[in-house]
């Protein structure tokens, strides 16, 4: 099938790539580079598809989705974005959208969109949510954009869902995401994993969201309550029934090898799947999370990381996840009353908790080494103004002053003792002292 599709886009480039590939594909396409003559190109019924930008001369296509809906309510949408944030995905399911296809796109991606919107009855409907203030999920990487794809299309749907991913990326997010996105957003959001009394538990959750944490650690009997939940459920209404939202970080095909787990509850819940990467895989939204994180945890301060300190952070390897991330970020903002954190104030906290054994017996792979590492990567590549001293002082100070403070600590401030565990001579350690500016 070929379709007249009306595409919207502000970008020059971008509008002649579309058009060629859309008309190459058998397509007519009429393009322009804002939003209000695209909506006179409804108004006056042209067009089978919209494909068009989210921004366009500082206006949110989403102002005028409302009205283009009330105009055309078949009309199916495709919306492109570069602003590659949950926001946006989220909002691209709760205006009609058909799809919502995040920049830089593959004009196959597009193509097909397109395609799948002409064959479409109509566009997805869901009931708006209420607008909720500040950023619910960071991140623009590309290792994000299918979590953000995957919420805006599983979040006004009536599909059970299983959100895979390590531990600390963030699954309760994601799960309180897609009950706060659809339809379910003013019913019962109930997190539990007690469902041995059925009809209690429907009362409970009463047509919204029943999210299971960790389902895979659920007994025998749980996993059997659960079964017996989704059964009764069945025989409620569509519109009136729960949705069941699970979490995991293990393998649960795995889990039904070993018998730890029902292959047919496996099949109830692994209808709808979203996978979480880690915080390794998503490229620099290490720093705008933990940007983030420092506004939270200082909202009547303007701080920052500086340069060092940011790419520290995003180098480091973190285990624990955006979690991880966060408890670091928010154990800075309590410990340090500096405007800009420090790449040294970020090393001590990363280095804290390593054991003296780590320490000594840890290859050139350990997390103290990789954070040091990257640490004198920056300063050798930097512009260094020379103020504190040469980069070697400079980077000598990152280890010498947190070694020399908690000597000091572990003595009680007493300096003889701490040149004797330090098996440095006293005025040495006096010297020392006043050259880090340590009282």
């Amino acid at each position: 099938m070929k379709y007249d599709v009306l595409l919207a886009d502000d970008d020059d480039s971008i509008r002649l790539v579309l058009s060629k590939a859309l008309t190459r594909a058998g397509h007519s396409v009429r393009a322009t580079d804002n939003p209000h003559t695209l909506m006179k190109w409804v108004e006056a019924g042209a067009g089978d598809i919209v494909l068009t930008d989210v921004m366009m001369s500082g206006t949110e296509i989403f102002e005028h989705l409302p009205r283009l809906t009330e105009l055309r309510p078949k009309l199916p949408v495709v919306v492109i974005s570069a602003n590659n944030t949950v926001n946006t995905a989220l909002k691209s399911g709760q205006h009609r959208v058909f799809e919502y296809v995040p920049k830089p796109f593959d004009l196959d991606e597009v193509t097909s969109a397109i395609m799948r919107a002409g064959q479409s009855v109509g566009p997805r409907r869901s009931k708006p949510a209420s607008s909720r203030k500040g950023l619910p999920m960071i991140g623009r990487s590309a290792a994000m954009q299918p979590v953000f794809r995957a919420v805006s299309r599983f979040a006004a749907a009536n599909l059970p869902v299983l959100i895979q991913g390590p531990v600390g990326t963030g699954k309760d997010l994601v799960a309180q995401l897609l009950h706060d996105g659809g339809p379910r957003g003013e019913r019962p959001f109930l997190r539990t994993s007690d469902f041995a009394n059925t009809s209690l538990t429907l009362q409970k959750v009463n047509g919204g969201d029943l999210y299971v944490d960790e389902v895979a650690e659920l007994s025998a009997e749980q996993q059997e309550h659960l079964l017996t939940f989704l059964t009764e459920a069945e025989h409620i209404p569509a519109s009136e029934r729960p949705r069941l939202i699970c979490a995991t970080r293990k393998d649960l095909r795995a889990s039904v090898e070993a018998g730890t787990f029902r292959d047919d509850l496996l099949f109830r819940i692994n209808v709808a799947e979203i996978r979480i990467p880690s915080l390794s895989e998503r490229d620099r939204d290490t720093v705008e999370l933990a940007e983030n994180f420092l506004a939270l945890a200082s909202p009547h301060q303007t701080r920052r990381f500086s340069a060092e300190a940011l790419e520290i952070l995003h180098r480091h390897d973190w285990i624990g996840n955006v979690r991880e991330l966060e408890n670091i970020v928010r154990r800075l903002a309590v410990l340090y009353s500096d405007d800009v954190i420090s790449g040294p104030m970020v090393l001590q906290e990363l280095t804290k908790d390593i054991r003296p054994q780590d320490a000594s017996e840890a290859g050139s792979g350990s997390a103290l080494d990789k954070s040091l590492e990257t640490a004198c990567r920056s300063l050798l590549a930097s512009d260094y103004d020379g103020e504190d001293g040469s980069r070697y002082t400079t980077a000598l100070g990152w280890v010498e002053q947190p070694l020399i403070t908690e000597a000091l600590r572990l003595t009680g401030g007493n300096r003889a003792k701490a040149a004797d565990l330090l098996g440095i001579h006293r005025n040495t350690l006096r010297t020392r002292l006043k050259a880090l500016g340590v009282s």
